[in-house]
């Protein structure tokens, strides 16, 4: 009899754990942000955070404390933040939030332990607040004004004008603000949109940009969502340095809206673009 109702009690255990163990981080923060990072890359004894999509992960020497139900939080700060600052992401732990504050300079992604009081002495002050930066081989390459990389078979107008140091196709989408004049182009494509915060400031999820042809011209694809609502606030762009210019597709809640006056060949490049980048979002 104690074998069945320890089996029953068990069974309760499994149908009851909590809802917010499902969480989860959509494909295009995961590919921004997910990996392992470290203080000292390269030393397995560093203390390590790892991002997963269903789980933040910190580990040091026998101390390991692990997150579930994870979401990413761009304006858990509130406004005021470095232009190096991408957003939180926020996980669950028995009684208390471990945190990671994402971020990108010149040397790549890196974050910040930011966990509640209560996760504080099991992390150790001494790491709060400590770089760790992305050591799985995927952290972008430092460039420098000097001596930008074009992308081979792209237009080197587009992809030789760095930003904070990087070529624009080696950065995520909020790469396109760094630069005034690229900022200047898009704000005046965007026009009332601009209005829309997550389109002014392109700070949700957004995988790297990369260089396309479209329409027989060389462009810079930027992609973007809104955070926690990518399937039905998204959209692709494309800009030109050489021709200043900046061509989009925005997709909010069912309404697609062509922005910058696209030709006739660069739209229906557009609507491809984004069917690729974003058919999988359910809609």
């Amino acid at each position: 009899m104690n074998y069945l109702v320890r089996g029953v009690i068990l069974a309760l255990v499994a149908t009851c754990s909590p809802v917010w163990a499902q969480g989860k981080l959509d494909a295009h923060t995961m590919k921004a942000f997910g990996g392992t990072y470290q203080v000292e890359c390269g030393n397995n004894a560093a203390p390590k955070a790892t991002v997963f999509a269903d789980a933040l992960v910190f580990l040091n020497g026998d101390k390991r404390i692990a997150g579930s139900n994870v979401q990413s939080a761009a304006s858990f700060y509130g406004p005021g933040q470095s232009s190096e600052f991408r957003t939180v992401l926020l996980s669950e732990t028995p009684g208390a939030q471990l945190r990671f504050a994402m971020h990108v300079d010149k040397s790549g992604p890196y974050l910040k332990l930011d966990p509640d009081t209560k996760l504080l002495s099991a992390i150790g002050p001494a790491l709060i607040q400590q770089k760790f930066r992305r050591c799985d081989g995927r952290a972008m390459p430092v460039q420098t004004a000097a001596a930008p990389v074009p992308s081979p078979g792209s237009a080197g107008t587009n992809t030789a004008k760095t930003f904070k140091g990087y070529a624009l196709h080696e950065l995520s989408a909020a790469g396109l603000l760094y630069d005034p004049k690229a900022k200047a182009t898009y704000y005046k494509a965007l026009g009332p949109l601009s209005k829309e915060p997550w389109l002014a400031k392109l700070d949700g999820p957004s995988p790297q940009n990369k260089p396309v042809k479209a329409g027989g011209g060389d462009y810079v694809l930027v992609s973007a969502c809104k955070n926690h609502d990518c399937a039905e606030n998204n959209t692709v762009l494309l800009y030109s340095a050489a021709q200043g210019v900046v061509y989009g597709k925005v997709y909010q809640r069912g309404k697609s809206t062509l922005i910058g006056a696209p030709p006739p060949a660069v739209a229906a490049e557009l609507e491809g673009l984004w069917k690729k980048e974003w058919r999988s979002q359910p809609k």
